[in-house]
């Protein structure tokens, strides 16, 4: 039997991938697991493994094709099938539209939506199921499309009208939230507002958000997820150093002013380099807005930085200076992407960015090190803490790491061989793996 292998879905806003290379060929023999393509996205580059064992019969998108998620890439035949051209191609029409093969047949058909009737009081026609089954669900029954007889409601139609209103409120959605002072930080959120853990996440110095896309989807199915724009990056307000407190401490109470004000405490703090300074600053000045926290190759558990990074943000923003910085963080040059490059670009051009990225960066590091070190108050901390270091990291030294335990001996820490400063991009999958294991470890609220 034929399998199309389709572009996957990595992370919660990826819509297409760039295919770089392929590591078969036509008429090639693969094998279940091993990588057969390799696909670039907006942030990650990575291997898409043969789904099953077999030949390869036919490449669709050749290396350069842009091509949508779950749209075919290939076809692999079982050893010995005879596939005509005719047939892959009737085949790959399934992935867009094409009438379905046995293999992917069409869904039963169901009658068609339309408002309910009312009787002359203007009650909804809805079935006695239906109408206890919308009680419990909570939905309105005037906003239920009726399918049964007469314009009459039935409890398959309310369970319907209600996976549709979840579906929309675990929709990825940005949120932008109005401080105490006028400015706004924007956030990209996810999943169920029902879940029992909110997963915060904050990037690095001149990151933003998208420093999360590869993930996110890893955990918004369980949890809440928002991925959050601090002061000055991203989508969020870039006010004047001269009007705004840009020490890590300022944004810490920034961050929870914004925790507080959309709901999202207390949450599971996970903070990558700056952002994971910011998480556990916060942790010791408002622990109650905090359920736990995950810190990621992070500022402020040691002294040294590595100087070429306040030489990239002191440098005027150009792709040379963005390459460079990019080429400091992964070790995998691979993620050195051209659109990253862009984006940074873009990101450090965009009003106000700029100097809000040199004012955050002059407060936390200098070239003796860094300004702010918490590593003797980490015995203050009273909540779980996870620490994920790239063990290649050449910005902040992995030996940060290594000391952390000492001062929790209940931390988790994970060392992740052969990466970089950046191991939620350049080792997702992995990435994901460590921070759910151990978030099933900790205590339930």
């Amino acid at each position: 039997m034929p399998t199309i292998v389709t572009m996957p879905k990595w992370g919660l806003t990826m819509t297409s991938g760039t295919i770089t290379g392929w590591s078969r060929e036509e008429g090639d023999p693969v094998t279940e697991g091993v990588p057969l393509l390799t696909v670039e996205t907006e942030k990650a580059v990575d291997d898409v493994q043969a789904p099953t064992s077999g030949v390869l019969r036919k490449i669709v998108a050749a290396v350069g094709s842009e091509v949508p998620v779950m749209g075919a890439v290939a076809v692999i035949t079982a050893p010995g099938e005879d596939l005509s051209d005719e047939d892959v191609q009737a085949l790959v029409a399934t992935t867009s539209g094409g009438a379905p093969t046995a293999d992917r047949a069409a869904p039963r058909a169901a009658r068609e939506g339309r408002q309910a009737a009312r009787d002359a009081s203007g009650r909804v026609n809805a079935s006695p199921a239906a109408r206890k089954r919308a009680g419990e669900l909570g939905i309105d029954l005037a906003t239920v499309d009726a399918t049964g007889p007469g314009g009459r409601i039935t409890s398959e139609d309310v369970e319907r009208a209600a996976a549709t209103v979840a579906a929309s409120a675990a929709a990825p959605r940005t949120e932008a939230v109005e401080l105490a002072d006028g400015t706004k930080m924007a956030a990209l959120i996810a999943g169920s507002a029902e879940a029992t853990e909110t997963i915060v996440f904050l990037h690095g110095l001149g990151g933003s958000q998208s420093t999360w896309a590869s993930v996110l989807g890893n955990f918004a199915e369980t949890y809440r997820v928002a991925a959050v724009d601090l002061p000055g990056h991203g989508a969020s307000d870039k006010p004047s150093p001269s009007s705004t407190d840009y020490s890590i401490s300022g944004m810490a109470a920034k961050l929870g002013e914004f925790l507080e004000k959309s709901t999202l405490a207390p949450a599971v703090l996970t903070g990558h380099s700056l952002g994971g300074a910011t998480a556990l600053q916060l942790a010791l000045d408002r622990p109650k807005l905090v359920r736990a926290l995950v810190l990621v190759d992070s500022a402020a558990l040691g002294l040294e930085i590595n100087g070429e990074l306040l030489d990239r943000v002191e440098s005027a923003p150009s792709r040379d200076e963005a390459r460079r910085l990019l080429e400091l963080f992964f070790q995998d040059r691979r993620f050195v992407l051209e659109r990253g490059i862009d984006e940074m670009y873009a990101a450090r051009n965009a009003p106000g960015a700029d100097d809000a990225v040199k004012a955050i960066a002059a407060s936390a590091f200098t070239r003796r090190g860094q300004n702010l070190v918490l590593a003797d108050r980490l015995g203050e901390l009273e909540v779980p803490v996870l620490v994920v270091w790239g063990e290649l990291d050449r910005v902040i030294p992995s030996t940060h790491a290594v000391a952390t335990p000492t001062a929790i001996p209940t931390a988790w820490l994970e060392i992740m061989e052969g990466v970089g400063h950046v191991p939620q991009i350049e080792a997702a999958p992995a990435f994901a793996a460590i921070v759910n294991r151990w978030l099933l470890s900790i205590p339930r609220p």
